[in-house]
């Protein structure tokens, strides 16, 4: 074998093991460290480690507060261009637009990011009054609909870790700050299956959150927040049905956008 023809095997296997421990984290959603992605992959967990180190320094990987690998800023980034420039993006947006048409307020998508949550996509309401958070805004997780929908997704050893490093922040009077009323909060969320804001992140802004995707695939959160005043949280709740019926298309445009 020629030195050129070895140096290309040994590059293209690399390459190969790379995109692997990629797959395997991003399916993972925060359940695996390091060791056992070696494992999975039948890897040295010296190999792993190399290989781990050098995606976390290119910001394609990270590690959360309890040592779980999750998909970085930079992979983020890419999975999200990606997303948005495939031919189902459009259906997306007229799917957001004709739930806020429906409920008069915005209506959104966010996605977990670390510990806290990115504003994907988002149209909005038509109201002179608005409540802006761009896209690409991040949101905290212990504090939102979608964030508090996402934790209580979790596996309640990780959650519990999560919860217990990850600190609880006070952005209104009304954030849940004690760490066992919060997981009382995120039990009754994970049983009523959906999320909600009261004005926990920010005075006088309600939200509540439907998962999009199922157990096997959650591809993010669709959202709808809206001023306290115009939309209490108990009315916003009566438009849940439609939500839901949102996501499950959303979810569907996702899947055809993947396979």
């Amino acid at each position: 074998m020629s030195a050129s023809h070895s140096a290309s095997s040994t590059k293209g296997s690399t390459l190969d093991r790379v995109l692997q421990v990629i797959a395997v984290v991003a399916r993972s959603r925060g359940q695996l460290d390091r060791k056992a992605v070696a494992e999975q992959l039948s890897m040295p967990i010296a190999s792993a480690n190399k290989l781990i180190n050098q995606l976390v320094s290119l910001g394609h990987l990270q590690e959360n507060i309890v040592g779980r690998l999750i998909a970085g800023p930079s992979l983020q980034s890419l999975s999200h261009d990606i997303l948005k420039s495939q031919r189902f993006s459009q259906q997306r947006g007229e799917v957001l637009q004709r739930l806020a048409d429906k409920i008069g307020e915005t209506c959104g998508i966010s996605v977990p990011n670390g510990i806290e949550m990115t504003y994907f996509e988002r149209v909005n309401c038509n109201w002179p009054l608005q409540i802006n958070l761009a896209e690409g805004s991040p949101v905290p997780v212990a504090a939102s609909a979608s964030g508090k929908l996402y934790l209580a997704s979790l596996e309640q050893s990780i959650l519990e870790n999560v919860v217990q490093n990850m600190g609880l922040s006070e952005y209104t009077p009304k954030t849940i700050t004690h760490e066992g009323l919060f997981l009382e909060e995120l039990k009754r969320i994970r049983e009523q299956g959906f999320g909600e804001d009261n004005e926990e992140f920010v005075d006088g802004m309600v939200a509540v959150s439907v998962p999009i995707g199922s157990d096997d695939f959650i591809f993010g959160y669709l959202f709808c927040h809206a001023p306290s005043f115009r939309t209490p949280i108990e009315v916003l709740k009566t438009y849940l049905p439609e939500m839901k019926a949102a996501a499950n298309e959303i979810h569907e445009f996702t899947l055809s956008e993947l396979v």
